[in-house]
């Protein structure tokens, strides 16, 4: 009997049985070359698709194919065809099988198809935000519009145009948080919305703190990925965000434009010193500590945003029933899924 194979997506995949076989279309991020305890070799590959991304083993014995369109799948040598062509931000086919693997489960990709580009662009299966660009910019506009005078139009001449146009898509990382179309307006939106709820709950108990500066802040905190991060399709560092960082890159880009717009004094200063601060530690990068309420409200708001994104990411993935995550190494931490949860949250 033939075993019927089904169509996923990745979010699909993290969802299968152990040893259901699957197949699907999705964009290379990166394939590496590595060699097994025999010295055979095999890849280490991930790949992504709208709904998320994975990675697996494609191992020795799998089988690869040229698949033009029209035509049938020739099957080709896969050492020539990776080290002529490379495959990173190429659509592939891929059939494989959830298994498990020292009591983990793994993906092992069985066969794997190349595409015609033309008729399978890229683009098409690259990771997008799960939330609506609409609402995110909706968001966004709530929030800027909480900044009156020239803090406000500051705002809109740093988010106008083509910088403004870029900051809505681009990524806001290459792999720890966010690394998805619009994932840098994504990241902003949840911090600014943070961001604000802090600084208005503690000037209403008596904090001297400027709740619209510090929504300015949150707003402009990560401007420097603009710069650090590209879709070429699937997201990029660029060479700048390598070597300077989107902390330095940000606030190099910030003074620019206000030197532009005319922006001075105190205004400045302190959406300047959030921008450098806000990673809230000299080793996590910024090269000054948060020193008013503003820049520590917004390094707490990012770093909550990030750490609830990998929680989100980390519990995803857990089977049913499992409560206890995978060690997840940029936060140094197992998570906790409760399910269901012990009681509802009142207010």
């Amino acid at each position: 009997m033939t075993e019927t194979v089904q169509r996923c997506t990745i979010s699909e995949i993290r969802n299968l049985a152990d040893g259901q076989a699957f197949k699907g279309s999705f964009v290379v991020q990166k394939i590496s070359r590595r060699k097994d305890k025999n010295d055979r070799p095999f890849w280490d590959l991930h790949v992504m698709d709208r709904t998320g991304t994975v990675e697996g083993k494609v191992w020795s014995d799998a089988v690869w194919f040229d698949f033009p369109d029209g035509a049938e799948p020739l099957r080709i040598d896969n050492e020539d065809r990776i080290g002529r062509d490379g495959l990173d931000g190429q659509t592939v086919g891929l059939r494989g099988k959830k298994v498990t693997f020292n009591g983990r489960p793994q993906v092992n990709f069985t066969a794997l198809f190349l595409l015609d580009q033309k008729s399978h662009p890229p683009h098409d299966f690259v990771q997008r935000s799960p939330v609506p660009e609409e609402e995110l910019q909706r968001r966004f506009e709530a929030l800027r519009a909480l900044c009156a005078g020239s803090v406000g139009a500051f705002l809109d001449f740093v988010f106008s145009g083509e910088r403004g146009a870029s900051f809505r898509v681009v990524p806001a990382a290459v792999s720890h948080h966010h690394a998805y179309v619009h994932g840098l307006l994504e990241h902003t939106v949840s911090v600014a919305e943070n961001a604000f709820a802090l600084a208005r709950s503690n000037r209403d108990r008596g904090l001297a703190v400027d709740v619209a500066l510090t929504v300015a802040g949150a707003l402009i905190h990560d401007l420097g990925k603009i710069e650090s991060y590209v879709l070429n399709p699937t997201p990029e560092v660029t060479v700048e965000g390598t070597f300077l960082d989107h902390i330095p890159l940000g606030f190099a880009l910030f003074s620019r434009l206000a030197d532009e717009f005319g922006l001075e004094g105190e205004e400045r200063t302190l959406l300047g010193h959030i921008i450098l601060s806000h990673h809230g530690q000299k080793e996590y990068g910024s090269p000054v500590l948060p020193a008013s309420p503003e820049a520590l409200i917004v390094a707490a708001a990012d770093e909550l945003d990030f750490r609830l994104f990998c929680w989100r990411e980390a519990v995803s993935d857990l089977d049913e029933g499992r409560e206890i995550s995978d060690f997840h190494r940029s936060t140094q931490r197992r998570f906790w899924k409760r399910s269901p949860f012990a009681q509802e949250v009142t207010s």
